[in-house]
């Protein structure tokens, strides 16, 4: 069967808050002529809600980065990013270097510290794979395009080379890091205990030796809060928009349309698991058994 030609060949549907709830009051059976500013409010008020549930519900992988703080021996406890969901995959980094500085588009400013062409960074929301291709002294250029910092505000950045190492550590709970007799002990940290308050801190055991570069891992964000401003998106993939207004839709309903409640659930619930079905990374499993000998 031949393909159709005449398409568009773009792909940047992406409509603002706005436009999605102009769309969902539409589906509760009120027309854009009917809305108010009360309707506006309340919406936006749902708008938020529905995100805040979805940064709850699971690892939503658009919103997973790579975070790196710089350790500090005897230092045990760091600070995490206030959006921070969840910590993921976590390692320690030997052999890298820490400067700091910062990036305007693909220019990035090394106030102390060298680092050197071929290098890795990362940092407080450097894109993942951020590469240094050329460049000395302040002055450097990086493969992705991104603002990090400012002069007035420099950041601890994390460079990798190819003899960096890194080794995955594993998590504890508060239990269990209360149970350890010396909590100042030194050495290379093998696990840690994410203290998740509304400010929340990672503590690393055994405390971090001077021998280590950094802590890395993998966080599950919270969703950018929704608003009205300057046509502003909301921050969710293309495959979850149509859940997105199905979901308002409904918080909507009971609000404005009762009587359409019973009708848009069902087709929330539909949308949602939908998209779930997608939010997965696609990567074999395998469990096997552990088969020994057996002596008497």
């Amino acid at each position: 069967m031949p393909s159709a030609t005449n398409v568009s060949g773009a792909y940047n549907f992406n409509p603002s808050l706005g436009e999605i709830v102009l769309y969902a009051f539409n589906l509760c059976g009120i027309r854009n002529t009917a809305i108010t500013q009360q309707h506006m409010e309340s919406a936006r008020m749902a708008a938020n809600m529905l995100l805040g549930r979805w940064s709850s519900e699971g690892v939503n992988l658009w919103m997973v980065t790579l975070q790196s703080i710089p350790l500090v021996q005897g230092q045990a406890t760091y600070n995490v990013p206030g959006n921070n969901i969840v910590m993921l995959d976590t390692y320690i980094t030997i052999g890298g270097t820490v400067f700091t500085g910062y990036i305007s588009g693909t220019t990035l400013t090394v106030t102390s510290g060298t680092p050197s062409v071929g290098m890795v960074i990362s940092g407080p929301s450097i894109l993942n794979g951020t590469q240094i291709t050329a460049g000395s002294g302040a002055t450097w250029t990086v493969s992705a395009s991104q603002t990090i910092g400012s002069s007035n505000n420099p950041v601890s950045i994390i460079g990798e080379t190819a003899q960096s190492i890194d080794r995955l550590i594993l998590p504890i709970s508060r239990t269990e890091y209360a149970s350890y007799p010396n909590k100042e002990q030194q050495g290379f940290p093998t696990t840690y205990w994410q203290d998740r308050l509304i400010s929340g801190t990672v503590t690393l055991w055994p405390v971090p030796d001077g021998t280590q570069t950094a802590l890395s891992y993998y966080q599950v964000g919270q969703i950018d809060d929704a608003n009205f401003t300057n046509g502003q998106n909301v921050n969710v993939p293309m495959y979850f928009l149509e859940a997105f207004a199905y979901g308002l839709a409904q918080r909507l309903a009971t609000m404005w349309a009762p009587e359409k409640l019973a009708m848009l659930k069902p087709l929330a619930d539909e949308a949602y698991q939908i998209a779930v079905m997608q939010n997965v990374e696609t990567s074999d499993f395998f469990i096997s058994p552990i088969i020994s000998g057996y002596y008497r």
